[in-house]
């Protein structure tokens, strides 16, 4: 069976250390001002006295209907065989129309390989079976990594545990992201 690579976030774990910013920007050899992992504040939502905040950890969503691979004029952006969205470096020449077309912000231009570059859920680690470097250094076990069409896979399962919780950002856009969270305990979307 044709596997089907997901993250998930418990937002009621990332305490926004940057652990995994730092430890991709290391594992990539990213420039200044490139990053595949970032963390938003979201809050203080809420009303005087009963408020609250959240982290929310965000990076490629690893869709499963890429925008960004439509307008690619080399068709440099490819999705694997495990549903990771990737970009061949040989066929890039930076016109950076992905990135434009990228709903979530998750595509960068590095200015020294003169290419468009992006998470690839360090599908060089996860090919040996690893887990990718941003899951492996998150000290408060926030990220989850799996394959969705295993159900003992350890994303598969916190998903059916956690149905009530889990949303994708901008479900409504078609991409099928593969990157899911679960919204911290209290916190409805609106």
């Amino acid at each position: 069976m044709k596997k089907r690579h997901a993250l998930v976030f418990d937002l009621d774990f990332c305490i926004n250390c940057k652990g995994c910013s730092v430890s991709c920007k290391n594992e990539h050899e990213l420039p200044p001002g490139m990053c595949f992992n970032w963390v938003y504040q979201e809050g203080p939502i809420g009303d005087y006295p009963k408020l609250q905040m959240y982290y929310l950890p965000r990076t490629c969503m690893q869709c499963s209907e890429p925008p960004c691979a439509d307008v690619c004029p080399t068709k440099a952006t490819y999705i694997t065989d495990e549903g990771v969205v990737m970009i061949d470096e040989d066929l890039c020449f930076g016109c950076e129309y992905c990135i434009w077309a990228c709903p979530y912000e998750a595509r960068f231009f590095d200015p020294i390989k003169k290419i468009v570059q992006k998470c690839n859920m360090c599908i060089h680690l996860t090919a040996q079976g690893e887990l990718p470097n941003c899951v492996q250094n998150c000290p408060a076990k926030a990220r989850v990594f799996g394959d969705l069409n295993d159900p003992e896979s350890d994303a598969s399962k916190i998903l059916a545990k956690n149905q009530g919780r889990v949303f994708r950002i901008r479900e409504d856009l078609g991409t099928e992201p593969n990157v899911y969270y679960l919204l911290p305990k209290g916190v409805e979307l609106k």
